[in-house]
């Protein structure tokens, strides 16, 4: 009698094993892909790339790249001031760059102002510009017209400065999902509605904290 119940018990085993064999395993639950963020400041973790100068209707082929800081000023004495600013080698193949196609879900341009002015727009630069760029060479300064820059504005400040912050930030998500997708990067422009003009450091600033920076955080393409 033992034996016989010893023989059903192994026999039960073996049917109930080769059951669990035949009955496909429920997948892994999918995994929500990885939000990742990085950012981008001119002399931070190696980074090289922004490019920023300004730009003045009064001296029209003066080199202005290598100030400390920019001013936004639609009457600086006279004549407007423009800042044009683009961060390079932010879209590509590496850890510390925004592969293509990826989801951008948020882009913010920081900029450390220290003289409060008017309204700034900031726009989408359709054209490219370089460090030795003056108002002579992008021909009489930057039209937000749709062919030198977009005539929509990526975001903008009321020029006003926190008491307890200099640090102003401007939404640019749209404009870097755009880049991820494909269109050139040429930067941006800032541009004063008014008289009283606006102030911020440039990449050149030797705080290297006040610098501009440019901070995206994303999802890769699966």
């Amino acid at each position: 009698m033992l034996r016989s119940l010893a023989v059903l018990t192994c026999g039960l085993v073996f049917l109930t094993n080769a059951w669990s064999a035949d009955v496909p395993k429920p997948d892994a639950p999918p995994q929500s892909p990885m939000t990742r963020t990085v950012s981008f400041q001119q002399g931070v973790d190696g980074y090289k790339g922004t490019v920023d100068t300004e730009i003045w209707a009064l001296a029209t082929k003066t080199l202005l790249e290598s100030n400390p800081n920019a001013s936004s000023d639609a009457n600086n004495d006279g004549g407007e001031s423009q800042v044009l600013m683009r961060f390079d080698e932010v879209i590509g193949a590496g850890e510390k760059k925004i592969p293509k196609n990826a989801q951008v879900k948020s882009a913010r341009l920081l900029v450390s102002a220290f003289d409060q002015g008017t309204t700034v727009n900031l726009h989408r630069l359709l054209v490219p510009f370089d460090e030795s760029a003056t108002w002579s060479s992008v021909v009489s300064g930057i039209s937000a017209d749709g062919l030198e820059a977009s005539r929509h504005k990526d975001s903008f400040t009321f020029g006003k400065i926190a008491a307890n912050s200099s640090e102003i930030v401007f939404d640019v998500t749209d404009t870097v999902q755009a880049w991820v997708n494909g269109e050139d990067n040429h930067g941006w422009v800032f541009m004063n509605t008014g008289g009283n003009g606006w102030d911020f450091y440039a990449s050149e600033f030797m705080n290297v904290s006040q610098r501009p920076k440019l901070v995206i955080e994303f999802v890769a393409p699966r």
